[in-house]
């Protein structure tokens, strides 16, 4: 189960509000009826923190049905039981129950209504449908929204969605989506209730989805009134917010003082942190085919395009494959070269390197940065950063990668050789997001952080991207004044293969034939794929790669999680893996789910198999 490092900003807020102590926080509260069980650190991390507690001295009874009151009033101590002074509506809530102001709140708030006229119904058990609404109205207060929406349907994958109420239905989009609310073999039961444990989860899934940070601190420059001239800064993107800021907007925001006479907008290129951010915080920002859309329609006629992409790798490619479809729209498209592209560009980018984990240069600790790590032939900058740092007399640094290698162990074995007793670990990426907290810092066996503890080292985690310092800032600026017209760049282009669509002869008829596929997500490599169509019927045996996928789902994430039938296990060699997919029609997206071995997470793959490019076998 995943570990919990720090508490969301809003806990905290409520925690101090409440007056709650450092001893009181770590507390071990412990009962015996969920001792062993699936729930045990979800009420633990409930109790510690005082949002619920047990039923009597000695249970906390997680099987039991979670009642209105005690979900309205977890959610006003985590908001940190603000006063109230509004008269009780509810003839049914006590004035001396211990859920009154909580009560009298959440229907101030617009959070949580009576079921009827004067009627809150405190100990009637709340349905699953109703958590959604209610969690959602509370989620979308927290960040100043009156309401907060998923824009992808993920329901449609469950057999019981038809039982969702119109009045639930876009909360429960949400909350799916979000994976506070998960299924069971394929069933939402959303007309059901949830049990106390199944609360506390939930709960805890909220929490640590809202834990990054405050999403206003950023400034997702999406705005229209553009002139002329743009700078689209094109990143790969975080949902973590205070660290978007730090990084990605400190980059913006060199980028505006450096062109005072141009418009700075944001492009991501990750639709998933993209919808991942516009769900938790309502907060819209522009993947890179809307930015551009965006421009064309303000009138933009000179655009300068500066990625904060590390390298020339599929990222950079697939941006300049469509830069190159749009250059018409423009007077004069220029594209500013990646982070690491000359030799100056990594002596730069190391000395910063160097600086930003200044003083831990005792010859007893090894700083080791993780990188992302690529299949693409770009993967080579880590070797040659580590051999730059190496020259430059800086033998302690080492670099690696999270997807790629070298790998952590490998880093092991070098730090090793050293000498050294101490490890310091920092991310080679723009951004300290999910891979820095998670596969770097987190607590899991296989983070970079577990692997140097199980080897024997002292670690110490720094979790800040490059982004934040201030060379790093400077360089990606300059790089933009040097911009060069997309055919002129002598930058080697390399698109995810997954995304090119060939020229071919399209050919329906029954038989086998291979076809290209694309894939919207940019992280999933498409090896090859052969199409079998059998009766009017389609089969594809997608190979992707490498073997980080082990299974795949003919439907959404959220489906696949929740157990829903027909999840295809990989065939593989070690290198890559093979899928047998049923494939309902061709030059159309569709939606299929792709589980992570790293993760252990499902992921939303949207997948189009093109007609044109099939050839008969």
């Amino acid at each position: 189960m995943r570990k919990w490092n720090k508490l969301p900003a809003l806990l905290l807020a409520g925690v101090m509000a409440l007056g709650l102590t450092t001893a009181a926080l770590a507390a071990d509260v412990t009962y015996p009826d969920v001792a062993g069980t699936w729930s045990e650190e979800y009420v633990k991390r409930m109790t510690e923190l005082e949002l619920m507690e047990g039923r009597s001295a000695g249970a906390f009874a997680p099987n039991e049905n979670m009642t209105r009151a005690e979900l309205v009033l977890a959610l006003y101590r985590l908001a940190g039981s603000p006063s109230v002074s509004g008269k009780n509506p509810f003839d049914d809530v006590a004035g001396d129950a211990a859920y009154r102001d909580a009560v009298i709140w959440a229907n101030e708030k617009g959070i949580a209504s009576g079921r009827s006229q004067g009627v809150f119904d405190p100990n009637g058990d709340v349905q699953r449908q109703e958590i959604a609404k209610i969690l959602n109205a509370f989620a979308a207060d927290a960040v100043g929204r009156k309401s907060l929406h998923n824009r992808i349907d993920v329901l449609s994958g469950y057999a019981d969605t038809a039982q969702v109420s119109d009045w639930a239905r876009e909360s429960v989009n949400w909350a799916v989506a979000s994976e506070f609310i998960t299924g069971s073999g394929g069933r939402l039961n959303p007309r059901g209730a949830a049990t106390r444990a199944q609360m506390a989860a939930i709960l805890c899934r909220y929490m640590d989805d809202a834990s990054t940070g405050d999403a206003s601190r950023d400034n997702p420059r999406n705005g229209d009134s553009i002139g002329e001239n743009e700078l689209l800064v094109v990143s790969f993107g975080t949902s973590y917010n205070d660290n978007r800021a730090a990084t990605i907007g400190a980059v913006e925001s060199a980028m505006e003082t450096a062109f005072p006479d141009y418009a700075v907008r944001r492009g991501f290129t990750a639709n998933i942190i993209i919808e991942h951010v516009q769900r938790r915080d309502g907060v819209v920002i522009d993947d890179v085919t809307e930015a551009l859309a965006r421009a064309k329609a303000n009138g933009v006629k000179n655009l300068l395009v500066q990625p904060t992409h590390l390298m020339n790798g599929y990222e950079y490619g697939d941006l300049v494959k469509e830069l190159e479809a749009c250059a018409g729209d423009f007077e004069s498209v220029k594209i500013g070269a990646p982070l690491l592209t000359t030799d100056e560009d990594f002596a730069v980018v190391a000395q910063a390197m160097v600086d930003a984990a200044a003083g831990h240069d005792d010859g007893k600790t090894a700083v080791c940065y993780m990188g992302h790590g690529t299949e693409a032939a770009s993967n080579g900058i880590y070797a040659r950063m580590q051999k730059h740092l190496s020259d430059s007399g800086h033998d302690n640094f080492f670099v690696g990668t999270v997807e790629a290698e070298p790998t952590a162990e490998d880093l092991v074995k070098l730090v090793k050789a050293g000498g050294y007793e101490k490890v310091v670990l920092r991310p080679m990426m723009i951004v300290a997001g999910d891979h820095a907290n998670n596969d770097m810092a987190g607590d899991g066996e296989d983070s970079w952080k577990s692997v140097f503890t199980a080897a024997g080292f002292q670690v110490t985690c720094e979790i800040n991207g490059l982004g934040e310092l201030e060379a790093i800032q400077q360089l990606l600026a300059a790089h933009a004044g040097e911009a060069k017209p997309l055919d002129e760049t002598g930058i080697h282009v390399e698109p995810n293969p997954g995304n090119v669509k060939p020229a071919g002869t399209a050919a329906p008829a029954d038989g086998v034939y291979t076809v290209e596929v694309t894939c919207k997500e940019s992280m999933f490599k498409i090896a090859g794929c052969e199409l079998t169509i059998a009766d009017g019927k389609m089969t594809a045996a997608l190979t992707l790669g490498s073997a980080s996928f082990d299974r795949m789902f003919p439907g959404s994430a959220a489906a696949a999680a929740a157990g829903g039938e027909g999840a295809v296990e990989a065939v593989t060699d070690g290198e890559t893996a093979t899928f047998t997919l049923p494939v309902s029609a061709l030059d159309q997206e569709l939606g299929f789910a792709a589980h992570s071995v790293r993760k252990d997470t499902w992921y939303d793959r949207s997948l189009t198999f093109h007609a044109e490019s099939l050839q008969a076998k």
